[in-house]
Order: C-alpha cells, then structure tokens, then sequence
C-alpha cells in the first residue's frame, strides 16, 4: 500500500511539474507577444486601411516629442512636424491618446489677443498641402493632452493616433523630453 501511494504521489508530482512548464511556457510566450506588439507601435507606422492611396500613407511624421510635465499636471502638449509626401491635400481631423495617457487629445494654436496669449482648439482640422511640412512647436500649433492621468516623465513615451480625414490613421512614439524653458 504505501508502495502504491508513493507511486501516486510520485505521478502527481510528475503531472504537476509538466503543468508548471506548459503554464510558465505559455506565459513567457504571451509575454514575448506583447512585448513584440508594443515594439511594433512604438516604432512602426499604422494605417488602417490597406489602400496605400490614403492621406495616412502620404503623411511623414518627424521630430516629435512630449514636454515632461509636473507630477499634478491635468494638461500636457505635444509636438512634430508632418510632411505631405503625396499628391493631393491631407487633412488631419482629430488626434487621440490612450485613456491610460489622458482623457482626450485636441489640435491647438496659440495666438494673441487683447494682448494676451491664448490655445485655441483648431476644430476644423489642419491641411497640408502636397509637398509642404507643417511644425507643431511651442508656441503654435501643438496637441493639447487633457486630464492627464498621471505626469509626462523625461525619458517615457507616449503613443499619439492622428486621424485623417479619409478614415485613416497613424499611431506614432512620442519621447517625452524635458525641454523647460527651452524653445
């Protein structure tokens, strides 16, 4: 009898062990999956639709960036340029984060009046004409990050979507860099 107990038990202990690998496997396997899907939209354009004749297909996205923020901010900004690499007129229609980063994302410029500076959403979306670069820089055109869930750290990134108006899209890394007082 105790024979046959230990050999149960020595078959228990065996089928557990081959759990334990199948299940520590599979976990390293989904932890590779992601890893490699979030390399891929860190550093990867997106377009959703396969028609390589969409405005996000003519879009270049460069030097951009997110301003380090305070560890209270609600607000943050963002900033690029955007080269229109094709034929016709793009029209960037809307921008978006995740709800992890902010609660929403809006097209702003800057102007002055009565003497003051003030962020006005670009609600009707931004054109760029073929063969021109737009900049979204400090003091102009930007995108304004509202209800930041937590603060913009020196060397994170935050991945910013920029929609067209053809329905097509481009996910983008933003590096957040501490650039205070720094044009």
């Amino acid at each position: 009898m105790k024979l046959l107990f230990i050999t149960r038990f020595k078959i228990h202990l065996e089928i557990k062990r081959t759990s334990d690998v199948l299940a520590s496997s599979m976990i390293g396997l989904l932890l590779l999956l992601c890893l490699f899907s979030q390399n891929t939209l860190a550093h990867n354009n997106s377009v959703t639709d396969e028609n390589t004749n969409n405005m996000a297909a003519s879009a270049s996205i460069s030097n951009q960036w997110a301003r380090a923020t305070f560890a209270l901010a609600k607000t943050g900004a963002a900033y690029f340029s955007i080269s229109n690499m094709g034929e016709t007129t793009v029209v960037l229609v809307s921008v978006s984060v995740s709800p992890n980063t902010a609660m929403s994302a809006e097209f702003h410029h800057t102007i002055i009046q009565n003497d003051m500076m003030q962020m006005q959403e670009l609600s009707d979306g931004v054109k760029i004409k073929s063969g021109e670069t737009l900049d979204f820089s400090p003091g102009g055109k930007h995108i304004m990050l509202m209800g930041l869930t937590g603060p913009l750290t020196k060397g994170e990134a935050i991945v910013i979507r920029l929609h067209f108006d053809d329905g097509s899209h481009i996910e983008q890394a933003f590096p957040v860099l501490d650039k205070r007082n720094k044009p």
